[in-house]
């Protein structure tokens, strides 16, 4: 299974990239949310995590470029230092499928990849 894992933080995509190559997802990792779109037009994936707050565009605009003008329904996780209630709606009326606050347990993250993927079948 391919996941597209866009985010900014260095530190961040280490710990989640290991986490999910340690149980043999195949990861694409970019910066910026210019990068996760170009990714999202020319290869296919099982899952995109997004950050919401990127350089070049946010998560947030990602997730709508994605949903209403590519019209590609592969689901999305946002992963986010942001707790407000504001932000968690406006990711989910985006078109976003779930949402996790940073910092998080890795295993929050595993629960939440296998029950999105899960669904997906």
């Amino acid at each position: 299974m391919k996941i597209l894992y866009a985010e900014d933080d260095v530190m961040m995509q280490k710990i989640v990239v290991h986490s999910l190559v340690r149980l043999g997802y195949e990861v694409t990792t970019v910066d910026d949310g210019k990068e996760a779109l170009e990714s999202v037009e020319s290869e296919e994936f099982d899952l995109i995590i997004l950050d919401l707050f990127m350089p070049k565009m946010s998560g947030f605009e990602v997730v709508e470029i994605i949903r209403n003008e590519l019209h590609i329904d592969t689901p999305i996780l946002i992963l986010s230092r942001s707790h407000l209630d504001e932000a968690i709606q406006k990711a989910y009326t985006a078109g976003a499928n779930d949402f996790i606050v940073k910092p998080f347990d890795p295993e929050e993250l595993i629960v939440k990849i296998t029950k999105i993927l899960t669904s997906k079948r």
